[in-house]
């Protein structure tokens, strides 16, 4: 028996019905009876019964049934196990994130992702802003979600995943703290707080004012930029989740004129792109939002 010899077979023993058949199959219902009819003269004896009305297996269509189902679903399996290995969608992927916000965004992917590639399986590991290129450099993850800008010639970066408001954290006690909105000539002269090691360029483009600030100071990580804004011993940039996930009682969060964002975006070693990372970043295109 041919595979689509086999397919209608099946098809039609759970259908029972020559149209329903047809039209799950892509095929002309004409097509479906020539190919019973065919089968029921290799095998010499009836595989279905036939009347106006319904469609039934015979003993030997059963029989036939009972047969052919397992070995076939097996052999539809390794197929897809093949095709599956072929795409390089099994093996580990070890995928970093960075921050509560981006969290949330990776987990719904590779949900989704693992409905078309459930072979590969996904590790996530949480990374922090004052190592930001670390992990990748050091292969301890493959691809990395990392916030954008990204201008690193040993560096892809990919899909953004998830862009959030720009906000700027202060001290409740600060003299902008009750404005309903910050401006770039309200942000000259402050102390900005950033993450110590992060590259000169990224810093200025996340500076949210042309004119001159009164200094940087870099810290060991974002829990203490947001322990220094709080205390008054500076402002910093935040996204708009911030509040949510890291509420202080003694920082708030205030919009800036311009609307400036955080953008995160799948990020991976140039040269280096094993193959469950490239079919993770295939299925991760279909589900951006």
């Amino acid at each position: 028996m041919e595979r689509q010899d086999i397919e209608v077979f099946l098809t039609l023993a759970e259908e029972l019905h020559f149209a329903r058949t047809a039209e799950r199959l892509r095929l002309a219902p004409a097509s479906i009876s020539q190919t019973i009819k065919k089968l029921e003269r290799r095998f010499g004896a009836p595989l279905f019964t036939r009347t106006t009305r319904r469609v039934d297996l015979t003993p030997l269509g059963r029989q036939l049934l009972d047969d052919l189902s397992p070995a076939y679903a097996q052999v539809r399996a390794a197929i897809e196990r093949a095709v599956t290995a072929g795409r390089g969608e099994t093996g580990e992927l070890r995928l970093g994130y960075m921050s509560a916000a981006v969290a949330r965004r990776v987990l719904t992917l590779i949900d989704a992702v693992r409905g078309h590639a459930p072979g590969i399986r996904v590790n996530i590991l949480e990374t922090a802003l004052a190592d930001l290129y670390g992990p990748l450099r050091r292969a301890e993850v493959d691809l990395s979600v990392l916030p954008l800008p990204v201008a690193e010639p040993d560096l892809t970066v990919g899909p953004v995943l998830l862009s959030e408001t720009a906000l700027l954290a202060v001290s409740t006690t600060h003299p902008l703290a009750r404005r309903a909105l910050v401006t770039t000539d309200d942000l000259a002269e402050q102390t900005f707080l950033f993450a110590q090691d992060l590259p000169e360029y990224w810093v200025e483009h996340h500076l949210p004012t042309t004119r001159s600030a009164a200094g940087i100071t870099t810290l060991p990580g974002f829990q203490e930029m947001l322990a220094y804004a709080a205390s008054g011993h500076g402002v910093t940039l935040v996204g708009a989740q911030v509040e949510q996930l890291y509420p202080r009682p003694n920082l708030t969060c205030l919009p800036i004129e311009g609307g400036p964002t955080f953008d995160y975006a799948l990020v991976w070693r140039t040269d280096d792109l094993s193959p469950p990372a490239a079919a993770f970043l295939r299925h991760a295109q279909t589900h951006r939002t």
